[in-house]
């Protein structure tokens, strides 16, 4: 026999018996593969993080936890809690042969900046923040009655901006008048402004009788092979990643921050920490966040949205944030 048959004749052999195919390599000890995406096993992140570990199987709920910090998880959910504080996650935890685990994606870009917060560099201090009032010109925005939200959102940014100033911290303004400014120049206004942080602010709205939807929730940006929480938009699975994805644990930190002080001081529902793949977070070249103050199509919600100690009670959560994120950051 010649060698090219003898070849071919060993690669169908090796076909049948299956021993020429390739096959994916086993996950590591402590990890498993669900729908394609590495998951970690719970007991095994919170010996890695010096943390305690109890399972409920009844509740089907599980807590890690420190003497600073508690996490509380529930099975097939993604919405977790952080000291009480709203987090959602990009993918669900869920129970394997047993053991419960968490998505690798989840350790990286939502918990581990929580509990080890990015550090910037020596001398590298939070100067500059940019505010970005949302909508403008001949985009309101969420309408209610007569009210707008393009309106209220630069209420908001104007007393944002004293308090801000008063902290001792220069303020850059995307808009300050009833302007349309496009989104992609949002972020870049802030760029050529050389802002350390990028914060939109905005309201929310929902259309129809008998909605009841209502509270208060902060965005960062999805991060790559994620998939988003928002509640408006697109929420599908995308590899793509942005420039703002160059700040994926900063934003975490940013938007967790901000969104932990506007629960602890305005009356709200707590809708958590969310990812969306906004423009304005997409294109941001600084740890950037996309804040929703609250509902003007619920009624409650929109007697503080449109008073000026509401806003003057939102206002102060925010910038308490961003001082709180800027205190972590430069320590």
């Amino acid at each position: 026999m010649s060698l090219l048959p003898a070849l071919a004749a060993c690669l169908v052999l090796l076909s049948l018996t299956g021993l020429g195919a390739t096959r994916p390599p086993a996950p590591p000890p402590g990890k498993t593969v669900v729908n394609g995406r590495e998951y970690q096993e719970m007991a095994a992140f919170a010996r890695d993080k010096g943390m305690t570990y109890s399972w409920d199987g009844r509740s089907r709920s599980l807590r890690v936890s420190s003497k600073s910090v508690r996490l509380d998880f529930s099975i097939n959910q993604r919405d977790m809690k952080v000291n009480g504080v709203v987090v959602w996650l990009s993918f669900p935890v869920v129970l394997v042969s047993g053991k419960v685990y968490l998505s690798t994606t989840d350790v990286r870009s939502t918990l581990d900046p929580l509990l080890r917060p990015p550090r910037n560099a020596a001398g590298q201090k939070v100067r500059v923040v940019a505010l970005d009032p949302g909508h403008g010109g001949h985009q309101p925005g969420h309408q209610a009655g007569a009210e707008l939200e393009k309106t209220h959102a630069l209420l908001l940014a104007r007393k944002v901006r004293a308090l801000l100033r008063a902290s001792g911290l220069t303020v850059v303004m995307t808009r300050d008048s009833d302007e349309f400014v496009d989104l992609d120049q949002r972020p870049e206004i802030a760029r050529r402004q050389k802002a350390d942080v990028f914060v939109s602010l905005h309201y929310n709205g929902v259309e129809g009788e008998g909605s009841s939807a209502s509270g208060v929730e902060v965005y960062c940006l999805t991060p790559a092979g994620a998939s988003s929480t928002n509640t408006r938009g697109d929420s599908s699975i995308s590899d793509k990643a942005w420039p703002g994805n160059l700040n994926n644990s900063r934003n975490m930190l940013l938007a967790f921050q901000v969104h932990k002080a506007i629960v602890g001081a305005v009356d709200a529902n707590d809708r958590g920490v969310r990812r969306a793949r906004f423009a304005v977070l997409r294109n941001a070249t600084m740890p950037a966040i996309l804040v929703e103050g609250g509902f003007m199509s619920d009624p409650t919600e929109a007697k503080r949205i449109y008073s000026a100690a509401g806003r003057d009670q939102l206002a102060r959560a925010i910038v308490d944030g961003i001082l709180a994120y800027k205190r972590l950051v430069e320590r």
